[in-house]
């Protein structure tokens, strides 16, 4: 049985949300969740949707889903981000993080 571990189920999962969320397939107030750093014309580093990093001083809201997904979104390849649907995202993804399919240890991400 080739199944990916729950790591990488939870991973993907959140990399899923965080697309949809970003490219506006949920109908969310903006102001609710700011988590995506305004738009610029250049863009430098990387691809032009970062997320930004807040602090976190407890354990507890560090798992919570704006935080736990900052980090390895920001680290995604721009040809994996810019995509135009959720099925081709997934594609992407899968084929760029298929080194840690079976990963079982949160230091390996």
């Amino acid at each position: 049985m080739d199944l990916p571990s729950l790591l990488y189920h939870r991973l993907r999962g959140d990399a899923i949300e965080a697309y949809k969320y970003l490219h506006s397939c949920y109908l969310v107030d903006s102001s609710f969740l700011p988590l995506h750093q305004a738009h610029s014309e250049v863009c430098t580093r990387g691809h032009c949707l970062k997320l930004q990093k807040r602090d976190c001083t407890t354990t507890v809201r560090a798992n919570f889903f704006s935080f736990r997904i900052v980090n390895f979104w920001n680290a995604l390849p721009t040809n994996v981000i810019e995509v135009d649907t959720v099925n081709s995202f997934k594609g992407r993804f899968d084929k760029h993080c298929s080194h840690l399919r079976f990963c079982t240890d949160v230091d390996d991400l």
